[in-house]
């Protein structure tokens, strides 16, 4: 059933200062034209914002159908830029020549010459002619090509398709719930392998040794979920493995596919991980997936974004249903991009990148007589009796993306609504500009300590971050206030109106809590400090957006924003920030963190009663700094400078404070456990205690020569390096005993 395609080659090159479209080979001849890219570096950062995960609470910066336009908008522009002039008319000559013979085109791309555009998401190419994306049609998809130093032969499958899974979490990086997409991947393919076409084998270790050792079998795909990251010293991508004792071990390209080459049924890798196809900008095979096709394999499906629960589950059931289908790959990922398309309102569907050596497809299967139909309902009933299974075991985590799944295809499905509720994070309505505040906050707080935050005009900003300018930003803060002193989601089921929480003991009856400019609320069910953010999701975020010291000419798309909540034994932070130029701090220089990208509050007791020329207190007051580390690949250091002698003096690295990192092209999220020790504090604070702090983000000079600050930007519009050392001109939060 696979198509039978002719092939449009293009390659982009260099061309003096710029690039060059060459047609290589057509079905009507060669062409070239001049190549300009559509983008600068900020249009591309905020193209993948728009089509990142909407599950990443901090990917969610406007409405679904705003995203959808924006993707059709970018992709037009970069289809408009390469199928121009003399290269247009020869791709519009060759899709009539094939539908003449009865075949399809395939698009072949080829950026061996220009690798610093290989971070493009060409997948997105829009063709205006058409009218559509061309990557959503078995008649027109877009491949990578890449040259291999050799060409295997086609293997042919009888069901089953054996597919060999690793899921790698090391114990010295943020951890991934191992268990989780154990069991969503085997709840979205559980129908498959009921039918017979399909089976699925989890390595236990996720070692070389294993993965050695497990393809003396035979298997036709490797499946890695797990870290990527790309090592700037080796300047080449690879995937985190773990070594015997469970520590970390990056594993390039080239090493993984000694392995895999030998594997003669093996055919195809699908790395779901974070920078799996990223190359170095000089090497264009420098990528993982890169340096797996050009060591023999067939083919390779590379994540080039993170993706969402809710999008990996699509993408898993539905490349592997087409796939025991018989559809070649190319073909299969077309139908996969469409379902994913109409699964819901985000643009993942070019998530996935292909990359191809070669013209055929890397396996035929045949159904054999060992497959049979899937039974009508089979899958839903697969995902169901997982999700209730995740239910029983206490992982609402994993049983929400699969509910929502569930509810999407069929809304009436069982109790799904139901269970939906139960584990789905409570979304606030967004609070009204023109309401009156409730009475009991009605009284004027000291005027210093609530602020107005002022909106920038070219910062993008999810839709329930609240943010107004001016007197409306003010009403918004005494809302988002009473909502965290008086709502407590149910998704933090702990918090109780009596008896203790995992805050300690209540605010007393009828106690009016401290008018303050933030509310960090009760997280009774703290954030797994993992690099996962989907378990902020209903805990109020709140903007950085002041600029408060600015050296040289900034970025403009930098900002970002932040939540808060606490418990007995730690304040929690997480921090978004958009900055397409990341430049991580000197791990030797921990007292200067806050010159290198990345996140640093002010803390201290409250502060509002003392006099505003007053110093920072010694053994009270803390400088925390969070920096992005340029020594590990997606990860983050932590440092404290405390206060002496009236100011921060330089301290030292806290390895006790634990951080999560995710990246994108846009920027970067971190999330923190900041432990009550490290913040001076012998004992936990109770609920309604009132702490001051102020919030700020860094961004860094990209000067090769240089590691210091170019821009930084707070909470706090009156904070300054000589106003940081005076505690009461920073802002205030109150511990509040209800979750938020």
């Amino acid at each position: 059933m696979s198509r039978d395609y002719l092939d449009f080659d293009v390659a982009v090159t260099r061309e003096g200062q710029g690039y060059a479209a060459r047609v290589l080979a057509s079905p009507v001849g060669q062409a070239s034209v001049p190549f300009t890219l559509p983008f600068v570096a900020t249009d591309l950062a905020q193209f993948m914002v728009a089509v990142g995960p909407p599950r990443v609470s901090s990917r969610r910066l406007v409405p679904a159908e705003a995203r959808v336009l924006d993707v059709r908008e970018y992709g037009r522009r970069l289809g408009d830029a390469l199928l121009s002039g003399e290269v247009g008319k020869a791709f519009r000559d060759s899709l009539d020549a094939a539908r003449s013979e009865g075949r399809d085109l395939r698009l072949r791309l080829r950026l061996d010459a220009v690798p610093d555009l290989d971070p493009v998401p060409w997948e997105y190419l829009y063709d205006t002619a058409l009218g559509r994306f061309l990557t959503l049609s078995q008649e027109t998809p877009v491949v990578r090509l890449l040259d291999s130093l050799e060409r295997p032969p086609v293997v042919r499958v009888e069901a089953p398709l054996r597919v060999l899974v690793m899921i790698s979490s090391p114990s010295d990086l943020p951890e991934l719930a191992v268990d989780r997409e154990r069991e969503l991947l085997m709840a979205t393919t559980g129908d498959l392998v009921a039918s017979g076409r399909l089976t699925v084998t989890v390595l236990e270790a996720a070692t070389l040794t294993a993965l050695q050792r497990a393809l003396l079998d035979d298997f036709h795909v490797f499946h890695f979920i797990g870290h990527g990251g790309f090592d700037q010293e080796a300047q080449e991508g690879v995937l985190v493995l773990e070594r015997d004792d469970g520590t970390a071990h990056r594993v390039s390209g080239a090493r993984l596919g000694t392995l895999l080459h030998d594997a003669r049924t093996m055919q195809l890798a699908v790395l779901n991980a974070c920078e799996g196809a990223r190359s170095s900008g000089r090497d264009a095979f420098s990528g993982v997936a890169q340096a797996l096709v050009r060591q023999g394999l067939p083919a390779v499906v590379a994540m080039q974004t993170e993706i969402s629960d809710r999008a990996a589950l699509v993408f898993s059931h539905e490349f592997y249903y087409f796939l025991t289908r018989g559809l070649g790959i190319d073909a299969a990922i077309c139908e996969v991009r469409k379902a994913m398309a109409v699964s819901d309102e985000a643009s993942e569907w070019g998530t996935a990148v292909l990359l191809r050596s070669g013209a055929e497809q890397p396996f035929s299967f045949t159904a054999g007589a060992a497959a049979r139909a899937e039974r009508p309902g089979s899958r839903l009933e697969s995902l169901y009796d997982a999700a209730k299974g995740a239910l029983q075991a206490s992982a609402p985590a994993t049983a929400l993306p699969l509910l929502e799944q569930i509810a999407s295809e069929h809304p009436d499905y069982e109790d799904v609504t139901q269970l939906l509720e139960r584990v789905r994070p409570t979304s606030r309505p967004e609070p009204d500009p023109e309401a009156e505040p409730e009475p009991a906050l009605a009284a004027e707080p000291e005027p210093q300590l609530v602020s107005g935050e002022e909106a920038e005009p070219d910062r993008h900003r999810r839709g329930r971050s609240g943010l107004v300018p001016g007197l409306v930003g003010l009403v918004v803060l005494v809302a988002l206030l009473w909502v965290g002193l008086t709502q407590a989601p149910r998704w933090f089921s702990g918090a109780t109106s009596g008896g203790t929480s995992a805050c300690g003991a209540p605010a007393a009856s009828g106690a009016t809590p401290a008018a303050t400019t933030f509310v960090a609320g009760c997280a009774t069910t703290t954030p797994s400090i993992d690099g996962d953010f989907g378990d902020w999701d209903g805990v109020p975020t709140l903007p950085i957006s002041h600029v408060v010291a600015q050296r040289g000419t900034p970025q403009r798309a930098f900002g970002g924003d932040w939540q808060v909540v606490w418990d007995t034994g730690a304040l929690y932070l997480r921090v978004h920030v958009d900055d397409a130029d990341l430049r991580g701090v000197d791990a030797a220089q921990p007292g200067a963190y806050f010159n290198g990208d990345g996140f640093s509050f002010e803390f201290g007791p409250d502060a509002r009663r003392l006099s505003p020329s007053a110093t920072t207190r010694p053994g009270q007051d803390v400088d925390v700094m969070v920096g992005l580390s340029s020594d590990a690949p997606s990860s983050g250091v932590a440092a404290i400078n405390p206060a002496a002698r009236g100011t921060f003096v330089v301290g030292t690295r806290h390895p006790e404070i634990t951080v999560g990192r995710a990246d994108a092209v846009s920027g970067y999220d971190l999330e923190v456990r900041v432990p009550w020790s490290s913040l001076q504090l012998a004992t936990p604070p109770a609920p309604g205690t009132v702490f001051s702090m102020n919030v700020n983000i860094s961004d860094a000079t990209s000067a090769p020569a240089a590691w210091t600050l170019r821009t930084m930007k707070s909470t706090n519009a009156a904070r300054t390096a000589d106003t940081q050392g005076l505690p009461r001109g920073w802002q205030t939060v109150t511990l509040s005993d209800a979750a938020s």
